[in-house]
């Protein structure tokens, strides 16, 4: 069967990205293992404390080598299907493109903004060279904000090609035209499949599972409601929300109806956690003075009230809006989950 030039220039990109991130893996997994021979040889050489860092650095990058190294290996995978034209590599991208398009766009607009914010300017920067200092800033801003916006870029393009009649047809093994069938168009059984921001937001829930998971480890507290929580308490309740949800991820997958209810009630909840943090700014400021604490930073750098006040309207009202969406899709696509999925799907396919 003929393969799209797109189809092709996409396995491309997406090959390359993932060669991009492999040599990330690789380049964090070396920096664990030097910061862990570092810490070794100045505790035997009995460097001073400043010379050392946390010993639960090391674990965490090499955490992190083994997190990149996955999404390489997904990002190779789905590429050597989409060159074979495999039916699972269309729904491996799409979820790809929307996790891109997720992650890029918000991240665009923040590093858009912070083009029109007034940077405060560290200490050691010599106020005559203001000027400058607040240009490079800009410059790196701006920098961050093209790479961002490449990166939406990218996943929403996939979204739109990769749902065209045409290259759904393709991958689903069907002629251009059947005898009796308007071109273009889609068997009832093709065109009957998960819809493609389900299968995002399910991606987005297993990966925010793994997230909680990767927190319980690190040595900083965890802050809900604004209360901020330490120990027992803290993997406690990072532990419900790792088993939430997964648990949401996978039913969303299967589009089962107590999945789309419980990511609901977990998105309305992560609202009500927006709404008082928006309320009591304060609250956010001792968090974030925990986490210095917690990992040692003797004096961070003291933001002015305004640099701080837009920065959490910014970061808050974004999330505020992704979580609103969320709950609008779920409403959506409601009657989605009103037919089990294995119903829709031949045998074998996934």
């Amino acid at each position: 069967m003929k393969r799209f030039p797109g189809v092709t220039f996409s396995a491309v990109v997406l090959l390359l990205g993932s060669l991009l991130q492999l040599l990330l893996a690789l380049g964090t997994g070396a920096a664990a293992a030097f910061e862990k021979y570092r810490a070794g040889s100045a505790a035997q050489q009995g460097a001073g404390a400043l010379l050392l860092i946390p010993s639960w650095i090391p674990v965490f990058l090499y955490v992190l080598c083994g997190f990149f190294g996955a999404l390489a290996l997904w990002g190779i995978l789905t590429s050597a299907g989409l060159f074979r034209l495999h039916r699972w590599a269309r729904h491996s991208v799409l979820v790809i493109g929307g996790c891109l398009a997720v992650m890029g766009l918000p991240s665009l607009l923040i590093s858009a903004v912070m083009l029109f914010v007034p940077l405060p300017l560290p200490a050691a920067v010599d106020p005559a060279h203001a000027q400058t200092a607040h240009l490079a800033a800009r410059i790196g801003f701006g920098a961050i904000a093209i790479i961002y916006g490449l990166m939406a870029v990218v996943g929403v393009s996939w979204l739109i090609y990769f749902n065209l009649k045409k290259v759904r047809a393709l991958f689903a093994g069907i002629p251009a035209q059947l005898p009796g069938q308007i071109p273009g168009q889609l068997p009832a059984t093709a065109a009957a499949e998960r819809p493609l921001l389900i299968s995002v937001i399910a991606v987005l829930s297993i990966f925010g599972a793994a997230v909680c998971l990767l927190l319980t480890l690190l040595p900083i507290p965890a802050a809900t409601f604004g209360l901020i929580l330490y120990g027992w308490q803290k993997t406690a309740v990072l532990l419900v929300y790792t088993v939430l949800l997964a648990v949401a991820g996978l039913g969303l997958w299967r589009l089962e109806e107590w999945a789309r209810r419980l990511t609901i009630a977990i998105q309305v909840l992560g609202l009500a956690q927006y709404i008082v943090f928006l309320a009591r700014p304060s609250l956010m400021t001792s968090y974030a003075d925990e986490i210095n604490r917690a990992l040692r930073i003797p004096q961070p750098l003291q933001q002015p009230a305004q640099f701080q006040s837009i920065m959490y309207i910014w970061s808050f009202g974004l999330g505020i809006l992704l979580l609103v969406a969320v709950i609008g899709i779920l409403h959506y696509y409601r009657a989605a989950f009103r037919i089990p999925l294995r119903q829709t799907q031949s045998p074998g396919l996934p």
